[in-house]
């Protein structure tokens, strides 16, 4: 990889400025980045920013830009609040070191398709907000166009919710094939679904079908089926759009039935 200039901005605002008016680059842990290889005129370094942290505020809990998979894996904070749901989605990303280097701003602002992360973030209707205190739901941002500049301080997740999180992979510690969250907090039903390959998107009839009932389990195979036949799927080395549509059926069926267990 080769960068050009490389600065470490001493605040957001500084940062901002760099990335809206010069066209710098802002570098989460880097991993992805390095490995495409391209060529960055000018990079930022945002660990002298302080946005290394895991809070919780009460109702909901914060994850600063910088925090990286390792540290949300293993946070007794998030442990607590969520049911062990992030250790379990992040424990299975390739390995310890590279967890070490992945951020969860750097996968938000990634919007990339194999994101366990993302998947999580989805159904548990986080927040993404930004340097200036604007914000974003994570839905809304993860389907927004990639057209304009942005610097992301903080994800916050609402707590209260119920979830499951679902994966299928070649190997244990590979990319997965197909990942699937659900999420409850009282009537409301959230169903995400990641590495179609695409993006994670929610799946509103899915969403909408379950709240109907108070008894999850008895809706959890029509859920599947409404899931699959909603969302788009596509082909790549790991698995073909028919394969991950009748992965996508089963693996809701089955989050829905935990995430009702756990309510």
């Amino acid at each position: 990889m080769h960068i050009g200039r490389y600065e470490f901005p001493q605040s957001l605002d500084e940062a901002a400025a760099s990335i809206f008016n010069e066209g710098a680059v802002p570098l989460g842990g880097g991993a992805w980045t390095n490995a495409v290889s391209r060529p960055i005129h000018y990079a930022l370094d945002l660990s002298d920013l302080g946005l290394r942290y895991i809070e919780d505020r009460g109702r909901e809990v914060a994850i600063g830009a910088m925090a990286t998979l390792r540290d949300i894996e293993i946070s007794l904070t998030l442990d607590s609040a969520f049911c062990g749901i992030f250790s379990k989605a992040l424990g299975h990303v390739v390995g310890v070191q590279l967890r070490n280097l992945v951020t969860a701003g750097g996968s938000v602002a990634g919007r990339y398709g194999f994101s366990d992360l993302n998947t999580v973030f989805l159904a548990l209707g986080a927040t993404v907000v930004f340097h200036d205190g604007a914000t974003s739901s994570c839905a809304e941002f993860l389907e927004a166009p990639r057209n304009a500049p942005f610097l992301i301080k903080e994800i916050r997740v609402p707590k209260g919710s119920a979830a499951s999180y679902q994966s299928l992979r070649v190997a244990a510690n590979d990319f997965p094939i197909l990942n699937v969250c659900v999420a409850t907090a009282a009537t409301e039903w959230r169903v995400s679904v990641g590495a179609r390959p695409q993006a994670a998107r929610l799946s509103l009839r899915a969403a909408e079908f379950l709240g109907l009932s108070d008894k999850p389990e008895d809706r959890a195979i029509q859920a599947g089926l409404l899931a699959a036949a909603e969302l788009k799927f596509g082909d790549d080395t790991r698995g073909s759009a028919e394969y991950r549509r009748e992965l996508c059926s089963v693996l809701v069926k089955r989050a829905v039935v935990e995430a009702g267990q756990r309510i």
